[in-house]
């Protein structure tokens, strides 16, 4: 049984409507174009705005994707003005991780296309490029298949589609209410857990001969896409969907762990 101590988190308290936390949060716009990743690598549909992510004044985080009805507005990568709206917060330069248990208790959307997904990136990521930045993904799902759990690692010789990771049967319904989904990150080894339920782990020697590049400080995402590689075709009879996250925590294990505030 670990011993943890809870080093940083944001509960999502606020008035509803109201913006998170702009000293831990920062929003990630666009199709991708201006990061140089048109349709964020994976031809996503979706333009992120700032507006789309809101306080519910009950504690909780909701990102809304819509289907945006301005055509003028929104010019996207495929040829016109992007098909949906929704929301992607990250910490980079904000706040970072060094090993310990992360979370995130969230309740996912359900809807063909919806693609909700809490992961990290390395604090390198513009010195090295991904992937050898490395990527964590804690969860990703299909709204098609809601009851499937995708936890994968990517870096250098393990990226995209041929990451290291397991889809995972989940015991319950991933939309039906919130659940819990973790990582327990050690120098040596990264071990998913689904409401306290360990499912994955990988260890250096499960991407070798390739690098284990997990051994410097990495930054939290949180978003909600919409279509692309990943969950394909967005069923045309879905509207909306929203991705609700109760809280995001960062605790050490048993001492190890650490979080740097960057002010």
């Amino acid at each position: 049984m670990s011993n943890t101590k809870l080093l940083w988190s944001d509960e999502f308290d606020g008035q509803a409507g109201d913006s998170v936390n702009p000293a831990f949060w920062n929003f990630d716009l666009g199709d991708g174009t201006e990061a140089g990743i048109p349709g964020w690598g994976n031809q996503e549909r979706e333009w992120y705005l700032a507006e789309q992510a809101k306080l519910s004044g009950n504690s909780e985080l909701v990102i809304h994707a819509e289907r945006n009805h301005d055509e003028a507005r929104y010019p996207a990568y495929y040829g016109k003005s992007a098909e949906w709206l929704s929301a992607k917060l990250t910490t980079k330069d904000k706040v970072e991780v060094l090993y310990g248990l992360i979370e995130a208790r969230v309740k996912i959307p359900s809807g063909a296309g919806t693609w909700p997904a809490f992961w990290m990136l390395g604090t390198n990521l513009n010195e090295v490029t991904w992937p050898q930045c490395g990527e964590i993904d804690i969860l990703e799902a299909r709204g098609r298949d809601s009851g499937n759990l995708v936890a994968t690692l990517h870096g250098p010789g393990y990226s995209g589609e041929f990451g290291c990771g397991k889809e995972w049967r989940t015991p319950v319904s991933m939309v039906d209410d919130f659940h819990t989904f973790a990582v327990e990150w050690l120098p040596d080894s990264i071990t998913w857990l689904f409401d306290g339920h360990p499912f994955s782990r990988k260890i250096r020697a499960d991407v070798a001969p390739h690098e284990w590049v997990f051994d410097h400080p990495f930054y939290i995402i949180t978003n909600l896409a919409m279509g692309g590689g990943f969950t394909g075709e967005i069923d045309p009879n879905l509207t909306e969907a929203k991705m609700v996250i109760d809280h995001i925590r960062v605790s050490s294990l048993n001492g190890v762990g650490e979080v740097f505030i960057k002010i």
